[in-house]
């Protein structure tokens, strides 16, 4: 009897043994390799991911090589799964995102269809995407059929592409988002219109002479004949834009292209010709590349500005100064300018 209860003893004793060596040396402590189901924190961004697990919150690198098709909403407090490896810095990096949310499914009628530009604001859901654009917000909905294969993630504050299309509940449907490329100092660029520099517009700026504030000072360019504006009407003081140029002959700097950072393509909608009319008034700080804020006999009106919009004489819209515009009623609703002319 006393030989079975040493026996147990000891057996006992050498377990005791082994689980306390397993909780000093423990066999995942150097696993190459995890995975973290969580909710996402507010603190996520498009390249880091803050997941809140029952283990704590897990700071997560999202690289290029993420695998992210099947989790494309990163809205704190959305639940996925997310499996991991540890890089060479140190960090987990995501391998691959899971995560059970879709977005809602609705009909569309796709034969008419439009694109806009702009940044995801605050409001956004898995169903609905708010859109901040030149001339507002747009709320455009997301379908089981909306093609995300051509945008990172969708998140407050990302600028994206989107294809839209009206549906039968009339609201605009996405039928894809894709990320926002911008084309200011773009390779194609510099190697069309010459060396490229970004900067703000400053105050002193005429239609024959920008003025810019850059990160190295004040740069002056000529502007002449065969500077190309078409993405870079508005010239208000502050403005970010990227100036294309060229050495001249006089050892001026002449502009080749100007991009304003603001510009977006209108599209352009049939005017009412009976509608059309004449109306002369100052422009207002308000301007934009897709409104013109004019006042004029004590009020302010607002006048789109489209691709069919006719600069005649004014290469750019300047605060304050004067013009002559001729306009007519859009489908839409707005009154759009025909042509814009200086007042002599």
């Amino acid at each position: 009897m006393k030989k079975s209860i040493s026996a147990i003893v000891g057996v006992i004793t050498t377990l005791v043994f082994v689980m306390a060596g397993a909780l000093v040396f423990p066999v995942a402590a150097n696993a190459s390799e995890m995975t973290f189901t969580g909710k996402i924190d507010d603190r996520t961004t498009a390249d880091k991911m803050y997941l809140s697990t029952s283990g704590g919150t897990v700071e997560i690198k999202i690289d290029d090589s993420t695998d992210n098709s099947e989790a494309k909403f990163f809205f704190p407090g959305t639940k996925v799964t997310v499996n991991c490896s540890t890089g060479s810095d140190g960090y987990w990096h995501a391998t691959s995102i899971k995560s059970e949310i879709k977005p809602g499914k609705a009909e569309v009628d796709s034969s008419k269809q439009a694109t806009v530009k702009g940044k995801i604001e605050k409001g956004t859901t898995r169903e609905k995407i708010f859109l901040k654009v030149n001339d507002g917000t747009m709320e455009i909905k997301l379908d089981n059929e909306t093609d995300l294969s051509g945008v990172k993630c969708i998140m407050v504050g990302r600028n994206v592409e989107i294809v839209c299309a009206r549906g039968s509940d009339a609201y605009m449907h996405a039928i894809s988002v894709s990320d926002r490329t911008s084309n200011a100092l773009s390779s194609a660029n510099v190697a069309k219109y010459g060396t490229g520099v970004s900067g703000t517009i400053s105050g002193n700026t005429t239609t024959n002479k920008i003025i810019l504030k850059t990160s190295e000072g004040r740069m002056e360019f000529v502007v002449d004949g065969n500077t190309d504006a078409s993405e870079g009407r508005v010239l208000m003081p502050k403005n970010k834009v990227t100036v294309y140029f060229y050495r001249g002959d006089d050892a001026w700097n002449h502009v080749s292209k100007i991009v304003n950072e603001s510009y977006e393509s209108s599209p352009t909608v049939s005017l009412d010709q009976n509608s059309k009319a004449t109306v002369t008034g100052r422009i207002k700080d308000k301007t934009n590349e897709g409104t013109l804020y004019l006042s004029t006999n004590g009020q302010t009106m607002e006048i789109r500005l489209d691709s069919n919009t006719q600069y005649n004489n004014i290469p750019f819209l300047l605060e304050d100064k004067r013009v002559v515009v001729t306009l007519a009623c859009g489908s839409d609703g707005y009154n759009h300018a025909i042509s814009i002319s200086p007042e002599w």
